[in-house]
């Protein structure tokens, strides 16, 4: 019986010890993990208010926080695993051992974190520029800017999700960069019209639009004879926000001034002569 209790007490002794070391690293480290996931949390928000009080790009901004709060929460883990007592190198070489293998498989992905890199920190272009993707043609304003991908928004209201890499190897044009951009357009007369008066009315037409700009003289010019038409390039200049208001209106406005004005715009036609067989018969033939 003496033994017994005695065995009883030794058991009993040793769930004490075990609850008093290791219970007591547990609760600390559910602690940890608690707290320092809400200091993790506090933190982005004081950086991120940092960042738009110091005006740094939205797109860069989003990155920023992105990949700080991944490290922070990684640092994090690793603490609580130390305080456990568990020995990490050998984790972490597990951990290296496993991303050589992710790496290897997930080429793709990483090519597209590297583009996404590299479209933060040379910014081609940013949230809420138009661009245009010269690879497959897709074109729309920036709605966001992640680490594998950039999302567009396209004009008939899509949504267009392109991955980094490609979009940072090809060619891209940003049609928001400039804060003014040049209306080409090309109208096409009969070649009877009178020249300088064509230029005339369409000289009126561009000083009566109240979008194009007045302090950049537009260019009208003849710029080929075309098989049924005399064509006339008309350059103006606008704001960029302005440019398809712009161009649709001077498109129709034209139409309507030449027609008021009897500017005849040709068309393509083709003229059929039908022979009589009757006539072909009656001809003589060659001896």
């Amino acid at each position: 019986m003496d033994q017994l209790t005695l065995q009883w007490n030794t058991i009993k002794l040793n769930i004490v010890t075990a609850l008093t070391t290791y219970g007591l690293k547990i609760v600390i480290s559910i602690i940890l993990l608690f707290v320092g996931l809400k200091v993790i949390k506090y933190a982005m928000k004081m950086l991120e208010k940092f960042f738009t009080k110091s005006k740094v790009d939205i797109s860069l901004t989003r990155f920023l926080i992105s990949a700080i709060r991944l490290v922070l929460k990684a640092l994090l883990i690793v603490m609580v695993i130390q305080n456990l007592g568990v020995e990490t190198a050998p984790l972490l070489a597990i951990i290296g051992a496993t991303g050589i293998g992710l790496g290897m498989a997930l080429q793709g992905s990483l090519g597209n974190l590297t583009g996404g890199i590299l479209i933060l920190l040379l910014r081609p272009f940013k949230v809420g520029d138009f661009i245009e993707e010269q690879a497959h043609g897709h074109e729309g304003i920036v709605e966001d800017i992640q680490v594998f991908y950039t999302t567009l928004k396209t004009r008939d209201n899509k949504v267009i999700t392109i991955p980094n890499g490609g979009l940072s190897n090809d060619s891209i044009i940003n049609h928001s960069t400039m804060h003014i951009r040049r209306v080409d357009l090309i109208f096409g007369v009969a070649y009877e019209v009178d020249t300088y008066e064509v230029k005339r009315v369409i000289r009126q037409v561009i000083d009566q639009h109240p979008m194009v700009m007045k302090d950049k003289e537009p260019y009208i010019n003849i710029v080929e004879h075309g098989d049924s038409s005399v064509n006339f390039a008309v350059l103006v200049w606008c704001k960029t926000e302005d440019y398809l208001t712009v161009k649709f209106d001077l498109i129709e406005q034209m139409k309507i001034a030449f027609d008021n004005e009897n500017i005849s715009i040709p068309y393509p036609h083709m003229d059929v002569n039908i022979i009589n067989p009757e006539n072909l018969q009656s001809q003589p033939k060659d001896m």
